[in-house]
């Protein structure tokens, strides 16, 4: 009886993550940070530019600062790729992002199980996670920050002890207990799921956010990074 009952409690609870959103956790990731820029606060004019190769085949990301650009156009963001054995870098993104007072973060993860390089834009208030997937010829968005729930307003994303990515938002004091998502490579669906790692209750938390310490307009945009077709 006791064996039954549990039985039902555990196929309740997988029932009840299936209904709120949430994908069955997989098997432990195998993710590694290769690159962390920090704030880039790029003067005028100023790039940053990076190569990084791997088995699955090289990506080279550079970002500049534009002289006397728009502000919805202030830095442009180009990504090239390059097929194992290629000679020539292909361009595989070219677009702008807006003006920021605090500046952008790049973060660069490599999964040594897929081969795969993905690259984290954090804009102080908004995170996306971008990488070029090989079999569609194209980059994508896998994850975008405001598509997950939080009373926190500062998102990061770090390599998690057991190998998958989690993206975790905080406080600028970081004095609260952080929103939590365990992220990992869904073999089946070619694409990231997500588990929530948070408890349902939350306290101490403010209403609204404080548009004096970080950059609300991130939020307003499409996205922090918009491409040229």
């Amino acid at each position: 009886m006791k064996k039954y009952l549990l039985s039902l409690v555990l196929t309740f609870l997988v029932a009840v993550s299936v209904l709120l959103g949430g994908t069955a956790p997989a098997e432990a990731g195998d993710f590694v940070q290769v690159a962390d820029t920090g704030v880039l606060q790029l003067k005028s004019n100023e790039k940053w530019e990076k190569e990084y190769r791997t088995k699955m085949g090289d990506v080279k990301i550079r970002f500049r600062n534009l002289a006397n650009a728009k502000d919805d156009k202030r830095y442009h963001l180009i990504i090239w790729w390059r097929d194992p054995g290629g000679r020539k870098y292909v361009r595989v993104a070219n677009g702008y992002s807006p003006k920021n007072k605090f500046g952008y973060a790049f973060k660069v993860f490599h999964d040594n199980s897929t081969g795969r390089v993905y690259f984290a834009m954090d804009a102080h208030g908004r995170l996306v996670l971008y990488g070029y997937d090989t079999f569609a010829g194209k980059l994508e968005m896998y994850v975008d920050s405001i598509n997950y729930y939080s009373p926190l307003p500062l998102p990061e994303m770090f390599v998690r002890e057991d190998g998958d990515l989690e993206l975790s938002f905080n406080n600028v004091e970081r004095t609260a207990n952080p929103t939590r998502y365990r992220l990992f490579w869904d073999k089946e669906r070619n694409w990231f799921g997500y588990q929530d790692l948070n408890v349902p209750v939350y306290y101490d938390v403010p209403a609204t956010y404080d548009d004096t310490v970080y950059d609300t307009s991130v939020h307003e945009a499409k996205t922090i990074y918009e491409g040229v077709d």
